[in-house]
């Protein structure tokens, strides 16, 4: 698993050509898009950061997916946090989360308290859809950045 921290509260993460973001919102909780590690890779160390960030932070969790019928491992993070599901469909975001919509069943997600984009192809990344963000996370397979890794 690689990880990279963006900022206080602005993470991702990848296992794998797959890649998840993790915000933090007031006291709310986002993953996007999210893939576990594997149990022999860094699964308890995954388990020990969420449940130390759901101590520290004590608001709701949000499990959202940029795509519709790719779920990757949201019910296992619903399991781990007691979190709840979005995904495109479903009006806007919670916790102040904007979509955008990219493709059929596809959107981007926009962080105005990070002012980071969240989106599900790389082809989208280039230029931040004109949004201006401090950073773009890229959810799709084989998408990971070069930027240097920053442990957990």
């Amino acid at each position: 698993m690689q990880v990279h921290q963006y900022a206080d509260g602005l993470w991702r993460w990848s296992v794998g050509s797959y890649t998840s973001a993790y915000l933090e919102h007031g006291d709310v909780m986002i993953i996007v898009d999210p893939v576990l590690p594997p149990e022999e890779d860094d699964l308890d160390r995954f388990r020990r950061a969420i449940t130390r960030d759901l101590d520290r932070l004590g608001g709701p969790v949000h499990v959202l997916m940029t795509r519709n019928g790719h779920p990757r491992d949201c019910d296992a993070l619903v399991a781990m946090t007691g979190g709840a599901t979005w995904h495109p469909g479903m009006g806007q975001p919670p916790a102040g989360l904007i979509s955008l919509p990219v493709a059929e069943s596809a959107v981007a997600l926009w962080s105005p308290v990070h002012r980071a984009l969240v989106v599900p192809d790389a082809s989208m990344a280039e230029g931040g859809m004109g949004m201006r963000p401090t950073a773009v996370i890229v959810t799709g397979a084989g998408a990971h950045g070069s930027t240097s890794e920053a442990r957990r």
